[in-house]
């Protein structure tokens, strides 16, 4: 008897061993992005397969045991997702394991019991489907709402009922808020070469303060943005007896000096090279210095800042920028020096730069129109901005506004008295999924200039039916002229399909006018779809681009937000 028992279990044994060369999943699955994608429930059940160039990685084998447990973990994720009567089987033929999924029906919220002021928090509704990750969210929404409104020692208690005989859910939030809380005092840990007064302005909230952990985020944010720091903690005692929690910011300066390099491509510059250097605490308290160049294969670049954010007064930041290139543009070759000393400050809730710029520009023009030559042209220039989108690399609403004028003046030397302005403006809406985005710049010569002075239009940031600075008239040879004057309009939808993946449609279009500030001449329509990609340095874009008027299209690839 014994002999047979230990024969079974050795039969069973083998049979869990036997290898087990491909999973696949049938039944009730989403083609190529969702819940229940391949690649989705890959990740549920920890298969992985190495990446087509790694050629020389095999492939995983799986056991019969490790079929039964990806059954059994897809069972619980669809359960975590509402689906309870979920029926999760496999089969196992030869070297193939087939998982077979019917997810049945989803379970649905019966009802809410909670305050009136977060209905509208939580994210959850009545009859709407019921997962586990949106509730969890939603305790997280009312945790956020009452550190922001002061009240960071409120304690929630937050259920969910499952109901599988009624098939039903049934939640009940229960919250306590206790005591509205006040900042206390705030102590500072610093190592770096700083004076404690600049990193004090950068603090978002003082003692007596009602308490909200938004200050909090934005001081870190921009403790974080001085790039000198490797460790940033501000702690909060919370458990205090009284109403005040006092506050404790530890700073340990970070590698403050770094060397980069980087490669890229985009289709107006193609492949490009940069190589820098940078000191974010050069000669402390926060001045920057930064040298470097970029190369791509119609030039290259070679360019220097020095930056003190805090020059002479609160908020004066000082920058002078040289550069120097030598660069093959479509209409003229360049060599350009160009120094730019500027001065910014904020007030009245608006960035504003002054400053004078020098260039000395030799050109040699395509354009039998522009002669060859060398000119310097020094000016003064203002600029002012409103930047009210909600974030810089990719905006999901918002605003911005700005505004930049040049004046050119004999006075400062200059062979060419002139003026020029460049007016944007950028309105970023989102409606859940679908994100609209609306750009217009306006730009004026009150003469006609040197060609690299022009505006031009065409290209990834651009009219993008067209190619880079191919918008309006071209000579015999398909040089641009590029403008005096200009409008270039874009408006696109986006769409997030799936967690990192969008796709957009998008109509462009741009007037460039050789006169002085006419804006009447034609304008080069143009419409397309595109991808994206979001990364955390941006969306990298794909788009088509039809021009209305010459038939065709353009291809444009490149990554950052355009609008």
């Amino acid at each position: 008897m014994f002999i047979k028992f230990l024969i079974l279990i050795i039969l069973s044994l083998n049979a869990f061993s036997k290898e087990i060369k491909d999973v696949n999943f049938t039944g009730e699955i989403d083609l190529v992005l969702g819940d229940f994608s391949k690649s989705n429930l890959q990740k549920v059940c920890n298969i992985s397969y190495p990446p087509i160039y790694k050629i020389w990685q095999k492939n995983p084998t799986f056991t019969q045991y490790d079929i039964l447990i990806c059954s059994e973990s897809i069972q619980e994720y669809a359960q975590s997702l509402g689906f309870y009567e979920a029926n999760i089987t496999y089969e196992i033929v030869e070297e193939k394991a087939t998982l077979n999924i019917k997810k049945n029906r989803q379970i649905k919220i019966s009802s809410i019991d909670v305050e009136d002021e977060y209905k509208n928090i939580i994210g959850l509704k009545i009859d709407s489907f019921f997962n586990a990750s949106d509730f969890t969210n939603s305790k997280k929404n009312i945790y956020k709402y009452l550190n922001e409104q002061g009240y960071p020692k409120a304690q929630l208690d937050a259920k969910a009922y499952v109901d599988i005989d009624e098939y039903k859910v049934d939640i009940v939030y229960k919250v306590e808020k206790n005591n509205l809380q006040y900042f206390g005092k705030v102590d500072i840990e610093n190592n770096a070469n700083v004076d404690t007064k600049f990193l004090q302005k950068e603090i978002e909230f003082k003692k007596g303060d009602k308490y909200n952990s938004t200050l909090i985020d934005k001081t870190y944010e921009n403790l974080y943005n001085f790039g000198i720091y490797k460790y940033i903690a501000i702690e909060q005692n919370i458990d205090t007896q009284d109403d005040i929690i006092p506050i404790n910011i530890k700073l340990i300066q970070g590698e403050y000096r770094e060397t980069t390099y980087g490669i890229g491509y985009d289709t107006d510059t193609k492949a490009r090279f940069r190589a820098q250097y940078k000191n974010d605490n050069f000669l402390g308290n926060l001045k920057k210095f930064t040298i470097g160049t970029k190369i791509n294969q119609d030039g290259f670049n070679i360019y220097n800042n020095i930056n003190n954010p805090y020059f002479y007064f609160d908020g004066l930041s000082f920058n002078n920028d040289i550069s120097y290139e030598d660069m093959d543009y479509q209409s003229y070759t360049q060599k350009k020096i160009e120094e730019k000393i500027s001065l910014s400050k904020d007030f009245f809730g608006l960035s504003h730069t002054v400053g004078f710029l020098a260039e000395n520009s030799t050109i040699e023009s395509s354009l039998k129109e522009y002669q060859s030559g060398s000119y310097l042209l020094n000016s003064l220039f203002y600029e002012v901005v409103l930047d009210k989108r909600d974030d810089i690399l990719n905006p999901k609403n918002g605003y911005y506004l700005s505004f930049y004028i040049e004046n050119g003046t004999k006075a400062l030397a200059s062979e060419i008295d002139y003026i020029k302005t460049l007016t944007e403006m950028r309105f970023i809406k989102s409606f859940d999924k679908l994100t609209t985005s609306m750009k217009t710049k306006i730009g004026t010569l009150d003469k006609d200039l040197p060609i690299f002075k022009h505006f031009f239009a065409g290209g990834d940031y651009s009219n993008r039916g067209y190619a880079y600075q191919k918008v309006g008239l071209l000579d015999p040879d398909d040089n641009p002229y590029g403008g005096l004057s200009m409008i270039d309009n874009s408006i696109e939808f986006e769409y997030n399909v799936y967690k990192d993946l969008g796709i957009a449609t998008f109509f462009d279009s741009t007037m460039l006018s050789l006169e002085a500030n006419k804006f009447n001449e034609k304008f080069y329509h143009s419409y397309g779809i595109g991808a994206r990609y979001y990364t955390p340095i941006g969306p990298l874009r794909v788009d088509f681009g039809f021009p209305l008027d010459d038939g065709g299209f353009m291809f444009h690839i490149g990554i950052g937000q355009a609008f």
